[in-house]
């Protein structure tokens, strides 16, 4: 006796898959402000790139997109901008008080006048941005003289993250004077870590990778001051 033949019995439905997610970890504070919150994750990760930036940069996302770290970099460049501003400001108006009054109606844009304050911060972003993408590339290039991106996976999105984050040290203009080479040296300390974490490199080389334009930064202005010089000798010596 031949027993009824059912339905055919389809096979099981694989489980869907997640979507891809960007390249690296969960994300750091910041990436994740859709489910922390604006102000919040902004909150949030300047704490802990200030003092974790290695578990900072661990938690980064190495690729997605630019504008996540382009607007984290401008908003904590602008107050850092603004802050400085505001203590070149006060610094500069007892300046700008023994000066005799037609000369300084005629400078209105000089540090401690209220042009010059807002002409800065005003421009501050336009700043940031070309700034972020000129030592973004100069740091590429100078991983790739070194051979520093031989296990990368994030190209040049990930020195421009590296840059983009590092900005939270434009926040030590927040001390007066000195806060200026604060800044410096703290930007130059997280690059590092940052290039280490992102693209994935020894320590030798991201210091290699990230001193390299400031070196040549400093030799240009040591050749600057050196034929100013040698142009204001000449000058006084034919007097």
């Amino acid at each position: 006796m031949t027993e009824p033949v059912g339905p055919p019995v389809s096979p099981p439905t694989p489980p869907p898959t997640e979507p891809p997610q960007p390249s690296g970890a969960a994300g750091n504070p910041w990436e994740r402000r859709a489910s922390l919150g604006g102000v919040n994750a902004f909150i949030e990760a300047v704490k802990l790139f200030a003092t974790s930036p290695g578990e900072a940069f661990s938690q980064t996302h190495k690729r997605g997109d630019y504008g996540s770290p382009l607007l984290f970099a401008i908003l904590v460049g602008w107050i850092g901008v603004t802050i400085g501003q505001i203590w070149q400001t006060l610094m500069g108006a007892s300046f700008l008080s023994m000066m005799p009054a037609e000369f300084r109606g005629s400078i209105p844009f000089v540090a401690g006048s209220a042009g010059g304050f807002l002409l800065n911060v005003i421009f501050a972003p336009v700043y940031i941005i070309i700034g972020l993408f000129v030592w973004g590339a100069l740091l590429h290039l100078c991983l790739v003289i070194v051979g520093g991106l031989g296990k990368s996976q994030a190209g040049f999105e990930g020195s421009f993250r590296v840059i983009a984050y590092s900005m939270v040290a434009q926040l030590a203009n927040l001390i007066p004077i000195a806060g200026g080479m604060i800044c410096l040296v703290w930007t130059l300390v997280l690059a590092v870590i940052g290039v280490q974490k992102l693209h994935e490199t020894e320590q030798g080389k991201a210091v290699a990778a990230v001193l390299i334009p400031v070196a040549l930064c400093c030799a240009c202005i040591a050749l600057s001051i050196f034929v100013m010089g040698a142009s204001l000798m000449t000058f006084f010596a034919n007097r």
